[in-house]
């Protein structure tokens, strides 16, 4: 499947990211990508506010949230209460941080900093494959 190109065909994708640099580029790279960037939290809790208004079909979620917030958790929650499919970015990509991912079954994984094209490629398989790590 490919990536929307129309403004009014743009699907729209929820960040949840506390870096506000990161969370600044993956706005601009969602855009670029032709996708519509539906909102940035920066909280477990701003984040299924934004859920539950815009309906995202994805959501880019930032494993370690600071504060003590939870991404895993929170993508179990984007996922079951929601239906939206869910991509992780982490800072640290060891195998403990992706074996406790596994309980959200999350349609990707990506280790910060990101490029565009794996960002690309991660949004196309979120779309197009079932969940899995």
């Amino acid at each position: 499947m490919s990536a929307p190109t129309e403004p009014s065909d743009k699907l729209p994708v929820l960040v949840v990211e506390d870096e506000y640099l990161v969370a600044l580029y993956l706005e601009d790279a969602l855009d670029d990508l032709g996708y519509r960037c539906c909102g940035v939290a920066g909280t477990p809790e701003e984040a299924l506010s934004m859920a539950e208004s815009e309906r995202p079909a994805i959501a880019l979620v930032d494993i370690g949230l600071r504060g003590g917030g939870d991404g895993i958790a929170l993508a179990s929650g984007l996922r079951d209460h929601f239906g939206v499919a869910v991509i992780f970015l982490s800072g640290s990509s060891d195998p403990e941080t992706r074996r406790r991912a596994e309980v959200a079954q999350p349609r990707g994984f990506l280790s910060k900093p990101c490029m565009d094209d794996e960002l690309a490629a991660a949004l196309r398989s979120a779309l197009a494959a079932p969940p899995s790590v």
